[in-house]
Order: structure tokens, then sequence, then C-alpha cells
């Protein structure tokens, strides 16, 4: 579970610009990355990057708005982590699902925005990838 809490770490990082080689976000140039600290007061920066996100998402390609929702995912996630001193855990869809059949029909198969979850040791699950990715979703 630590290695998937690290590599969404790595991506929340990316997404606040502090990986130099990391694959690139749409529209950069509208985050102030200097503003995110994994507060939860930086959430703010984080809901104006994402308004105008899904306004113009028509115009990113695949790879850029799927690297843009698991990064700005990874980073909501992180937030949520700080904010309640890591009582929640990363987990990947393939190994959640097996446990949670009753969930298979709503979220059927492994995405960008359903490739893994946040859980506490009281079975709370929260999908801040699948949170980012709305209102819409790029077809």
């Amino acid at each position: 579970m630590a290695k998937i809490d690290d590599i969404f770490h790595d991506f929340a990082a990316a997404f606040t610009g502090a990986v130099g080689d990391a694959k690139p976000i749409g529209f950069p140039h509208k985050l102030r990355r200097e503003a995110l600290d994994l507060s939860l007061g930086s959430l703010k920066q984080v809901d104006i990057y994402l308004s105008y996100l899904h306004q113009q998402q028509m115009q990113l390609s695949d790879q850029e708005w799927q690297t843009t929702v698991l990064y700005s995912g990874a980073y909501v996630g992180e937030v949520i982590r700080s904010e309640t001193n890591n009582a929640y855990h990363w987990i990947d869809y393939n190994d959640y699902m097996p446990t949670h059949p009753e969930l298979q029909a709503i979220i059927p198969e492994r995405s960008t925005p359903t490739c893994a979850f946040l859980v506490n040791d009281k079975g709370v699950m929260s999908m801040p990838l699948n949170k980012v990715r709305a209102p819409l979703m790029k077809v």
C-alpha cells in the first residue's frame, strides 16, 4: 500500500510543477502552482483551474486529458490524506473491486478516473480522480 501512496504523492507533485520531467498537464498557465501546498485552502486554486479545464477540455489531446485527470486527482487526494493525517490510503481498482462486488455495476472497469481510490480503515472510500474528471467526460 505504501508504494501506491508514494506513486500518487509523486503524481500530485507533478501537478504542482515540482517534477521537471513529468508529462504536461493541459493549460498549465491557468494553474497557480505556487499556491499548491497540499492545504485545504489550495483547493480553491484547483477549483478555478478545473473550471477552466472543463470549459476547454475538447482542445486537449487524449494524453493531456488523461495526465491532467491523473495528476489533479492525485493532488486532491493528497490534500485529503494530508488533512486527515494520512488516515486514507490509495488502493488500486484491481485490488479494491474484488472485495466490493456490489460496486461492479457502478464502476465496471478500470480507467484513468477509476484506477485508484482513497480508502480509510473504516472502509470509507473516495474517488478524487473521478471527481476532477466531472462535470464532463472526454469521449
